[in-house]
């Protein structure tokens, strides 16, 4: 019987122990590291099925100018085009469906004239 109520005082002792700030922060951090990098997976892996979207269209849409490529990529993420089927009429469909003022509708026109 001594032995059980040893277990016992040690157990509610145990489990009465207020955790340490210590534990605590390094619990945080543990979560912000992960979250941090959880995060830049998720981004990377949207980025990449975005750009693959585009490339359905234009197939070299990494070597198209810079402004235009970051135009087309922002029309992409806005649309949200990875939700979309990796169809060529889809993705069109999807960029064209952003409103726009009548200079980036000319603008996404004269892409779409280039694609091939």
């Amino acid at each position: 019987m001594p032995d059980t109520q040893v277990l016992a005082a040690l157990y509610h002792g145990a489990m009465n122990k207020t955790p340490s700030i210590l534990s605590l922060v390094l619990v945080l951090v543990a979560l912000a590291v992960f979250g941090y990098f959880g995060a830049r997976y998720m981004l990377n892996s949207h980025s990449e099925s975005t750009m693959e979207q585009l490339r359905i269209v234009w197939p070299g849409v990494a070597s198209l100018p810079e402004q235009d490529g970051g135009f087309l990529t922002e029309l992409a993420l806005t649309c949200n085009v990875v939700e979309r089927p990796p169809v060529r009429a889809e993705v069109i469909n999807c960029l064209r469906s952003v409103e726009m003022d009548a200079s980036a509708t000319a603008r996404l026109d004269r892409l779409l004239k280039q694609a091939p």
